[in-house]
């Protein structure tokens, strides 16, 4: 599994994303800039592999899950064209206050219960006390980081790769 990473970015650098959407090889172009932007980088937030099991818990049903549940991870729009090659999630600067209100209303309890109740299907090899401990860690890191993006009125980018 791949590293997760979400971006927060100023309209312009969004654009630069969104004109990219549905070609994973400019994307990829893209996201290597911003990732190696000092400035850009130092606005990311790393989920790690944490990324994975929080979308699980917090959206088991994906694209069809509860909104802003689903934004957190999952975004609003899916920018990619291969979903093996890579997942590209993109949020508006209203959609990214609307996750960030969501976060800060989910507490560790609600977090820790959605992880017990993910479906089976969904659960890695890894599922467990250790693992739902790893992805509680990273969800401050993802509170303050919404946080940001909603006081900034900015765009949020999740990225992985394949």
């Amino acid at each position: 599994m791949e590293l997760g990473v979400h971006f927060r970015l100023n309209d312009a650098e969004a654009q630069r994303v969104l004109d990219a959407a549905g070609d994973d090889e400019r994307l990829h172009e893209v996201i290597g800039a911003l990732e190696a932007d000092g400035e850009v980088w130092a606005r990311a937030c790393e989920t790690d592999k944490a990324w994975d099991p929080i979308a699980c818990a917090l959206s088991p049903e994906g694209d069809d899950g509860e909104w802003p549940a689903r934004g957190v991870i999952g975004g609003a729009r899916a920018l990619q064209d291969d979903d093996e090659e890579c997942w590209v999630t993109h949020l508006d600067p209203s959609e990214s206050a609307e996750v960030a209100a969501y976060l800060a209303t989910l507490d560790d309890g609600a977090f820790v219960e959605a992880y017990r109740l993910m479906p089976p299907e969904l659960r890695n090899p890894e599922f467990g006390d250790d693992e739902q401990a790893y992805a509680l860690a990273m969800l401050p890191g993802l509170r303050e980081f919404f946080a940001a993006a909603a006081a900034e009125r900015q765009h949020v980018v999740f990225t992985v790769w394949g």
